[in-house]
């Protein structure tokens, strides 16, 4: 989110080259994510990172427009959810040598006009992000940041310009002071004690049950490369209590690796309304076994099943659609009149962030 003091310039550009209309992935020395005419280079770990926060913030995004099929893009004017929580603004990557600093062309700055038979004529490279051009756009680009270095400069003869402390300046503290309990989950999941889990079938799933254990160690492998499991499904019975819905394998295997707490859905059914759906998944499972796990439907209704229960979003884009009322606009401009368009974006900020 910004907020304009002055426009140092401004103009149209002219249409992208064709070429100029695609997106892809290609592993190089490193990993290039193409899109349009912006590139980005990750290291192998970087980008793993980057695909982790977008697979979760597109469940996310997924879950929040299934539950509020009024959205409509364009009519609400700023931030209405965080993919990921509050949380995933604050929390610095983890996978570079530091969280400012990618781990190629880290601080540098290049403009290169580049052989005649290379596609593009002008890369501009910044950091590990590069711009692509013909010298035609190069040139209106080139003009535009002259033209706002000029106009930047006659401003700060006239006037005074300091910069403020800001919420998202201060994310080191938070990063400092949560170092060990950062956990950035899809908003809906929690983290549960397995202490307070239970079982409709066995009183104590370790001692009563008898796993399979080609599943477990399935289960124990994939927790050791990604470091989470698909989070288990809870019921909430008229006692408070949760039982397990879908994850028996799952609330076992992170037993045996001595967790002290699951990833899951606590949904508002209990144990017996949820029976049709325990069939299915039991019939799925069936089907998968005899069809040596090819289409592996059952692990595909696992993680529907939490997309599809999962209503952390209920009705909130109504909510937040109510704040465009006229009486809303009229308080925020009294808002602005009185305490400084400053103050209700620092407001804002801190509301996103704490």
């Amino acid at each position: 989110m910004g907020s304009v003091r002055k426009f140092l310039y401004q103009s149209k550009l002219q249409e992208r080259e064709e070429h100029h209309s695609r997106m892809f992935i290609d592993l190089a020395e490193n990993i290039h994510i193409h899109h349009r005419e912006f590139r980005t280079v990750f290291s192998l770990n970087e980008y793993f990172e980057y695909a982790d926060i977008v697979a979760k913030s597109t469940n996310d995004v997924r879950n929040f427009l299934a539950q509020n099929n009024n959205y409509t893009e364009g009519e609400y004017p700023t931030t209405i959810m965080i993919a990921g929580g509050r949380e995933r603004q604050l929390k610095f990557l983890e996978n570079s040598p530091k969280p400012n600093e990618s781990s190629y062309y880290a601080n540098d700055f290049a403009i290169e006009l580049q052989d005649e038979y290379v596609t593009d004529e002008i890369h501009v490279h910044y950091r590990d992000f590069r711009v692509a051009m013909d010298r035609v756009r190069f040139r209106e680009v080139a003009k535009g940041f002259s033209d706002a270095l000029k106009t930047l400069d006659k401003f700060e003869e006239s006037n005074e310009y300091v910069r403020k402390s800001h919420s998202d300046r201060i994310i080191h503290d938070f990063n400092q002071s949560n170092t060990n309990s950062i956990n950035v989950n899809q908003m809906g999941i929690e983290k549960i004690q397995l202490s307070e889990i239970k079982s409709h079938w066995y009183k104590d799933i370790e001692s009563d049950w008898k796993p399979d254990d080609e599943a477990i160690s399935l289960l124990t492998g994939g927790y050791n490369q990604t470091g989470c499991f698909v989070p288990i499904i809870l019921s909430t019975e008229s006692n408070g209590d949760h039982l397990i819905i879908d994850g028996h394998h799952r609330f076992y295997a992170a037993k045996k690796i001595g967790l002290h707490n699951i990833d899951a859905l606590v949904t508002e059914m209990t144990f017996s309304e949820s029976e049709n759906l325990r069939s299915a998944e039991v019939l799925l499972k069936e089907f998968d076994i005899q069809t040596n796990y090819k289409y592996d439907l059952s692990s595909f209704m696992k993680s529907y099943l939490g997309f599809k229960l999962n209503r952390y979003y209920a009705g909130v884009y109504h909510k937040n659609m109510r704040k465009l009322k006229l009486w809303y606009r009229v308080l925020r401009r009294i808002k602005w009149a009185v305490f400084g368009k400053g103050y209700v974006f620092k407001i804002f900020n801190e509301a996103h962030n704490k």
